[in-house]
C-alpha cells in the first residue's frame, strides 16, 4: 500500500491533475450503444452471448478505438483524442463501421437511446460495478436503472491554459458548464411517461434525471465561477465515496467493500479510518464521479443522451465548434452573459424534464446551432459533417424540438 496522504496532500494532487494539459483543440468522443439480439430484440443478451462478441474485438479497429462493456451490457466504443474534429469523425466513423458489422455477424444490433425499457439486468459484474450498485442501493431503487439501462455520447475536449480568452480554461469551463441544461435538452432522447422513477410527470431525459436523482451529491452541478481547477477540488473533496479498496497479495483484482454511509472523502482524509487514503484511492474516487462536466485532466461533457443511428456526430461537432473555434467561443460568452445565469441543480432537472419546452431553451437552442454551424464552417470540417449538423437543425432544433418529442416513451432506435 501506498503512503497514506494528508488533507493538504490531496487536494494538490486533485488540483494538479483536474485541468491539467495546456492546450485545445483535440476532440475524443465515447460512444455508449445498447446491444440487442436481432431474433428477439426485448431480450437483455447473455453474459456468454456478450462475452462471444467481445472476443471479436480482440482484433484491433482500424481507427485504433477501444471497446469495453458497462454493467448492463452497454457497448462503449472510445475514441483516442484527435487533433481535429473531422479527424476524429472519420476515425469514430470508421471503427463504429467494423463494431457494427462485427456485432452482426454474431447476431446482435446497436441501439442508440438514452434509456434501455428493458428490465435491468447485470452481465458485467466487475468488482467496480458491484461496489457501484451497492452504494446505489442506499439511494433508493434507481441504482440499477442507471447503471445497466442508460446510454450517453461522452464528448472529451482539451482543458485549454491559463489565458483569458477562448482558449483559457475558466472560458472553456464556463462554456461547458452554462450550456450544459440547454445541450442536454437540444439532444434530449431518453423520453419517459407519467410515475417514472419515482418522479411524477414525464421528462424528456430520463437519464439525466434519473442520473440527478440517484444521488444528488456526486451529480453536479459545479460553480463555474473562479477557477474552475479549485471548484473541482472542493466538489470532489466534499463529495461521498462509493468503497474502499481492500489489498489483495496475489496480483488480483483489488476486492471493494463498501464505505460508511455518508463518507466524504475529505472527512476519510481527516480521520484516516479504517485506514489512510493513499494517491490510489483518489483517482479511484475521482472516477467514480458524474457531474454533468468532469475535469479528468481534459474535459468531459456527460449531460448528452445516446443518439439514433450516426446522429451522434452532431452533439459532438457542435460542443467542439463552440469551445474551439473562437469566433462562437465569444459569441457563446456574450450569450451566456446576456441570456443564460449560472444553472442551479433545480435548473438542470427542470431541463431534464421539460427538454426543449423548458421557458427560454429553446430560444438559447436556436442561437447555440446556429453559432455553431458557422464555426464548422471556420473549422473546415467537410461539408458531410455540415450537412449532418444542419439536417439536425432542421428537423428538430429550430423546430423547437430534441429527438425525445419525435418519439413515443419509451422506446429506443436500432442504429
Amino acid at each position: 500500500m501506498e503512503a497514506a496522504l494528508s488533507e493538504a496532500e490531496a487536494a494538490e494532487l486533485i488540483f494538479r491533475n483536474s485541468l491539467c494539459r495546456d492546450r485545445v483543440g483535440r476532440t475524443g468522443v465515447e460512444l455508449e450503444w445498447f446491444v440487442v439480439p436481432d431474433a428477439d430484440p426485448a431480450r437483455r443478451a447473455t453474459g456468454g452471448e456478450l462475452a462471444a462478441l467481445a472476443r471479436r474485438f480482440d482484433e484491433p479497429l482500424p481507427s485504433s478505438g477501444r471497446v469495453s462493456w458497462e454493467p448492463g451490457g452497454q457497448l462503449e466504443l472510445s475514441s483516442a483524442p484527435h487533433e481535429s474534429l473531422q479527424s476524429c469523425v472519420d476515425a469514430v466513423t470508421a471503427d463504429l463501421a467494423v463494431v457494427r458489422e462485427r456485432a452482426r455477424e454474431q447476431g446482435m444490433g446497436l441501439v442508440g437511446g438514452g434509456l434501455d425499457p428493458r428490465p435491468p439486468g447485470f452481465t458485467v459484474a466487475l468488482p467496480r460495478y458491484q461496489a457501484l450498485r451497492r452504494y446505489y442501493a442506499r439511494w433508493g431503487s434507481g441504482g440499477d436503472t442507471l447503471l445497466c439501462n442508460t446510454a450517453s455520447v461522452q464528448i472529451n475536449l482539451d482543458a485549454g491554459d491559463a489565458s483569458d480568452g477562448w482558449r483559457g480554461r475558466s472560458r472553456r469551463w464556463l462554456v461547458a458548464n452554462s450550456l450544459g441544461p440547454t445541450l442536454m435538452a437540444m439532444f434530449a432522447n431518453s423520453p419517459v411517461g407519467h410515475g417514472w422513477a419515482h418522479e411524477e410527470g414525464t421528462a424528456s431525459s430520463g437519464r439525466q434525471l434519473l442520473r440527478l436523482h440517484t444521488d444528488r451529491v456526486r451529480s453536479g452541478p459545479l460553480p463555474y465561477h473562479g477557477d474552475p481547477r479549485r471548484a473541482w477540488t472542493r466538489y470532489a473533496l466534499d463529495a461521498h465515496v462509493v468503497a474502499m479498496r481492500r489489498p489483495v497479495a496475489d496480483g488480483t483484482r483489488p476486492a471493494w467493500s463498501p464505505a460508511p454511509d455518508g463518507l466524504s472523502l475529505r472527512r476519510w482524509l481527516r480521520e484516516a479510518r479504517p485506514r489512510g487514503v493513499c494517491p490510489e484511492d483518489v483517482f479511484h474516487h475521482l472516477k467514480s464521479l458524474v457531474p454533468p462536466v468532469r475535469a479528468c485532466g481534459h474535459l468531459e461533457l456527460r449531460m448528452i443522451d445516446a443518439q439514433h443511428a450516426d446522429d451522434w456526430v452532431v452533439p459532438v461537432a457542435v460542443v467542439a465548434a463552440l469551445m474551439d473555434d473562437e469566433t462562437t467561443s465569444d459569441a457563446a460568452a456574450s450569450l451566456i452573459a446576456d441570456r443564460v445565469p449560472e444553472p442551479t441543480w433545480q435548473d438542470w432537472t427542470d431541463a431534464a424534464r421539460e427538454g426543449m419546452a423548458h421557458p427560454g431553451t429553446a430560444e438559447v437552442a436556436k442561437q447555440v446551432v446556429r453559432l455553431a454551424l458557422a464555426g464548422l464552417r471556420r473549422l473546415e470540417v467537410s461539408p458531410a459533417v455540415v450537412g449532418t449538423v444542419e439536417r439536425f437543425a432542421e428537423h428538430h432544433t429550430l423546430r423547437g424540438l430534441a429527438p425525445a418529442h419525435l418519439r413515443c416513451p419509451p422506446r429506443t432506435a436500432v442504429a
